[in-house]
C-alpha cells in the first residue's frame, strides 16, 4: 500500500508540473502571438507629462475702442527634455536653426554677443543686467571680454567641433535653454509664431528631430506694429533670475510676462489664469491622448487714454519735422543739420490723460521681435523712450514758472516794466549774462512787463525777477508745477533735475548767485522730460491743478464687457494762482503764439486760437535743442503739447508738430504740415 501511494504522489506531482508548464506556454502564446501587438503598444504608453494651457492675455485698446494689441493662435516649437537625446542635441539644434533660416523664421536667442567674430557685446553698458547674467551663468570671477565669454560658452556646451558661426548659433539656443531652466518638467520654447510650411516640414522630418514638438499657443498680435511701441511695451518668456520672485505669484517657468510699457505695468490685469492638461506619449514621443484638467481663463482687457489716430499723426509729424530741420539747415540763416532725435507728448489738460506720445527714432514691434540686437546696438537709441525718460533743458519754456513765482510772491507787479538793456550787469564784471536779442541783434527789448516778456522771450526780465526772489522760492513753485517731480505715469519715467543748491550739493559743487539767473530761463542744471513739460503747461493752463498723468482709461472683463476699473483721475497738487496772475501768464502765451516768437507756427491765418512758448536750449555739444510747448483752444483749453527736438536749433522750428496735433485733435486732419519758409522767427 505504501509503495502504491508513493507512486501515485509522483504521478500527481509530475502532472501538476506539466500542467503549470502548459499554462505558461499558453500565456506566452497569448502575449506574443495572439495579443502581441496590443501589449507592445501598451508597453510604449509610458511617458506622461502635465503641461500648462496658456491663457490668452487681455487685449489693449485705444480710447475709442480701436484694437492696438490682441492675440492670434500660432504654432510654436518646443523641446521636451525626456525625448531630446543628450549626445545629439547640438546637432539637432543646428539642423533646426538651418531649417528656420531656410524658411526665414526667427527663434529665441537673447545671448548678448554679436553674430560675427571678433565677438562684441550687443549692450554697451557692462553693468547691464543681461551682461551680468551671462557672467554669472559662466561662473566668471571677474569681467570677461566678449571673446572670453564665447570661449567659456564653447567649453560649457561642448561646441569645439563646430565652426565659429555654428558655435555662436548653437550657443545662443543652449544659453536660452539654460536661462529658462529647461528640464524634465519644463519644456523649452525654441520659437513662436512659426509658419505653417515650417510646421509641415518638421512633421515630415520628425524622425530627424526627436524631442522637438509642435504646439499651438496664443501669440501677441499688434494691429499696427508701428503704433506706440514704447508705450505698449513687449512680452517675453520668464528668465531664470526672475523666476524666484515670480514663482510666489503663481507663475511657471515657461510663462510669458510683460517686460516693459503697458504690458508690464498692467501685467496683473492682462495675464489670465492658465489651465492644465495631461499629455500621454509613447516612447517615440507620439502624442496618444490629451486630458484637460482645468480650462484656461483669458486676462482682462485694458483701454488706454491714447488716441491711435492722434498717435500716428504725432509720430509722422515728429519724424517729418526732424528730417526737415536737418535738410534745410544749409539755407541762409538756418542751422540744425545735426537734428536727429526728439519726442512729443500731448495731455488732456483737465485729467492728466496722455493722448499721444511719440519718440524718434523709433522702431516697430516686428523689428523688435526679429532684429533686437541691431536695435540695441544702434547709436541713435531707437529703444529709448525720450518722451518719458529723456531729460532736456527746457530753455525759455521754463519762463512761465519764473513769472508765476515772481507774481505770486509779489516780487514784480503785473503791470510793472523792467527795462531790458541787453546786458544784465548786477554781477559784473565777473558775470554779465545777455538777453538773446542782444546776442543776435546787439540791442535790448526795452521796457517789458510779464506779458511782453513772455511774448518776446526776454531773458533780461526773468534774470531780474529771479534775482529778486531767489532760487529757493522759485523752486518751491516749480515743484508744485511738477518740474523735477515724477508725473506718476504707469510706465517708467525719469524724475528730471531741478537746478538749485540741493542738486549741486549732491554733486559736491557750489551754487552761485549767477546760477539763479540761468535757472530762471531754463538753463543751468534744469533737465525735464517732455512728459513733465507737457503736464507743467497743462497745470498752468487749468489754473494750477496738477494731475497725475496716466495711460490707462479702464479695465474690462473680456467676457461680460463690464468695467472692472475706471479711469483714475488724481490731483497731485494745486497751486491756486490768483486770477490776475493767471490771466497775465495766459495772455503772455497767447501773444507769444499770435505775434511773438511762436507766430511763425500759429500767427499766420491759423483758424484755432492757441497759446504757446518757444525755447532754445543750449547743449554741451552741437546745435541747441528746440523746445516748444502749446495749448488749445485759448478760450477753453483742452489739450497741452510739448515738443523737443535734439539739435533742433530753435523752438519755433519744432512747433509744426504741435500744430499738426491740434489739427488732428480738433479738425480730424491727419496729414502733417512741413515747416514753411515763413515760420523762421527765432526765440
Amino acid at each position: 500500500m505504501t509503495f502504491k501511494n508513493s507512486k501515485f504522489r509522483a504521478i500527481l506531482a509530475a502532472s501538476i508540473i506539466v500542467l503549470v508548464f502548459f499554462c505558461y506556454i499558453i500565456a506566452l502564446i497569448r502575449l506574443q502571438l495572439v495579443n502581441g501587438d496590443e501589449y507592445k503598444q501598451q508597453s510604449k504608453q509610458k511617458i506622461y507629462s502635465t503641461e500648462n494651457i496658456t491663457a490668452s492675455r487681455g487685449s489693449i485698446y485705444d480710447c475709442n475702442g480701436v484694437s492696438l494689441v490682441t492675440n492670434t493662435t500660432g504654432y510654436c516649437i518646443k523641446f521636451t527634455r525626456a525625448l531630446l537625446p543628450e549626445e545629439r542635441q547640438n546637432d539637432i539644434i543646428l539642423a533646426l536653426i538651418e531649417l528656420m533660416e531656410e524658411h526665414q523664421c526667427s527663434y529665441n536667442d537673447h545671448l548678448p554677443l554679436s553674430a560675427d567674430t571678433p565677438y562684441q557685446y550687443t549692450v554697451k553698458d557692462l553693468h547691464d543686467k543681461t551682461i551680468q547674467t551671462l557672467w554669472k551663468t559662466l561662473k566668471a570671477e571677474k569681467s570677461l571680454t566678449a571673446d572670453q565669454a564665447m570661449e567659456k560658452l564653447i567649453e560649457k556646451y561642448d561646441l569645439q567641433e563646430f565652426t565659429p558661426e555654428q558655435q555662436r548659433k548653437i550657443a545662443g539656443v543652449r544659453y536660452e535653454m539654460t536661462q529658462t531652466s529647461f528640464n524634465l518638467s519644463n519644456p523649452y520654447e525654441f520659437a513662436s509664431d512659426v509658419t505653417v510650411d515650417l510646421v509641415a516640414t518638421i512633421k515630415q522630418l520628425s524622425e530627424d528631430f526627436p524631442g522637438v514638438d509642435i504646439d499651438t499657443k496664443p501669440i501677441r498680435y499688434y494691429t499696427d506694429p508701428s503704433i506706440a511701441p514704447h508705450l505698449l511695451g513687449y512680452v517675453d518668456n520668464i528668465w531664470a533670475e526672475e523666476y524666484k520672485d515670480l514663482a510666489a505669484k503663481g507663475y511657471k517657468m515657461n510663462d510669458t510676462i510683460g517686460k516693459s510699457g503697458i504690458e508690464k505695468a498692467m501685467e496683473d490685469e492682462l495675464k489670465g489664469s492658465d489651465g492644465t492638461r495631461v499629455i500621454e506619449r509613447d516612447a517615440d514621443g507620439k502624442v496618444l491622448n490629451v486630458t484637460v484638467l482645468d480650462e484656461a481663463k483669458s486676462g482682462n482687457n485694458v483701454v488706454l487714454t491714447i488716441d491711435s489716430k492722434l498717435q500716428k499723426v504725432a509720430q509722422d509729424s515728429l519724424k517729418e519735422c526732424i528730417e526737415t530741420i536737418a535738410r534745410r539747415a544749409h539755407e541762409p540763416g538756418r542751422d540744425g543739420e545735426d537734428a536727429d532725435a526728439g519726442a512729443v507728448v500731448a495731455v488732456n489738460i483737465h485729467s492728466g490723460a496722455i493722448l499721444a506720445s511719440a519718440t524718434y527714432p523709433t522702431y516697430t514691434q516686428d523689428q523688435y521681435e526679429n532684429d533686437y540686437a541691431a536695435l540695441a546696438s544702434d547709436k541713435k537709441l531707437p529703444l529709448f523712450n525720450r518722451a518719458f525718460q529723456g531729460t532736456y533743458a527746457p530753455g525759455s519754456t521754463f519762463k512761465m514758472a519764473t513769472g508765476i513765482a515772481a507774481l505770486e510772491e509779489k516780487k514784480v507787479g503785473i503791470r510793472e516794466y523792467i527795462r531790458d538793456t541787453g546786458i544784465y550787469t548786477k554781477y559784473a564784471p565777473s558775470y554779465s549774462p545777455r538777453c538773446w536779442v542782444y546776442t543776435d541783434y546787439g540791442r535790448g527789448h526795452g521796457d517789458q512787463d510779464i506779458v511782453a516778456a513772455l511774448k518776446n522771450s526776454c531773458n533780461y526780465y526773468f534774470y531780474e525777477v529771479a534775482d529778486r526772489m531767489g532760487i529757493s522760492t522759485l523752486n518751491s513753485y516749480c515743484r508744485k508745477l511738477g518740474l523735477g517731480v515724477k508725473t506718476g505715469v504707469e510706465v517708467g519715467e525719469a524724475k528730471g533735475v531741478l537746478a538749485g543748491p540741493d542738486y549741486r550739493a549732491q554733486n559736491d559743487d557750489i551754487w552761485y548767485p549767477g546760477d539763479t539767473l540761468q535757472a530762471a530761463i531754463g538753463q543751468s542744471d534744469n533737465l525735464f522730460t517732455p512728459l513733465q513739460l507737457a503736464n507743467y503747461v497743462a497745470t498752468i493752463v487749468n489754473g494750477g491743478t496738477r494731475y497725475k498723468t496716466h495711460l490707462v482709461q479702464g479695465v474690462y472683463d473680456p467676457t461680460s464687457g463690464l468695467c472692472l476699473e475706471e479711469e483714475k483721475i488724481k490731483v497731485e497738487d494745486n497751486l491756486k494762482m490768483k486770477d490776475e496772475n493767471y490771466h497775465a501768464i495766459m495772455q503772455g502765451m497767447l501773444e507769444c503764439a499770435t505775434t511773438g516768437t511762436a507766430a511763425g507756427v500759429f500767427g499766420y491765418s491759423y483758424e484755432l486760437t492757441a497759446g504757446a512758448k518757444t525755447g532754445t536750449a543750449s547743449v554741451p555739444e552741437g546745435t541747441a535743442n528746440g523746445v516748444f510747448v502749446a495749448f488749445a483752444p485759448y478760450e477753453d483749453p483742452q489739450i497741452a503739447v510739448c515738443v523737443v527736438v535734439e539739435h533742433g536749433a530753435h523752438g519755433n522750428y519744432v512747433g509744426s508738430v504741435a500744430r499738426d496735433i491740434f489739427d488732428a485733435y480738433f479738425a480730424g486732419v491727419e496729414s502733417g504740415n512741413a515747416i514753411t519758409p515763413e515760420n523762421t522767427l527765432l526765440s
